[in-house]
């Protein structure tokens, strides 16, 4: 298995590393997995949706992918 080199950016004088791949598939898992709680959570539990899931659900998707790479290397 070979090794992704990772770019980084620079925040607050902090540096991060981002591995692109590994976080592009990761997103995409994450997003499916809260597709599929948001649609049984609407179909079983009468949940109602609100005007922030969709935008709040990206953003905090895409940060969990991150969270989840960095905390896999």
């Amino acid at each position: 298995m070979s090794e992704e080199h990772p770019s980084h950016f620079h925040l607050f004088g902090l540096t991060f590393p981002v591995y692109k791949k590994k976080l592009i598939n990761y997103t995409i898992i994450i997003y499916l997995l809260l597709g599929v709680l948001l649609t049984v959570s609407v179909l079983f539990f009468e949940y109602e949706m609100t005007n922030s899931d969709i935008p709040g659900g990206l953003i905090s998707g895409f940060l969990l992918a991150y969270l989840i790479t960095i905390l896999t290397e």
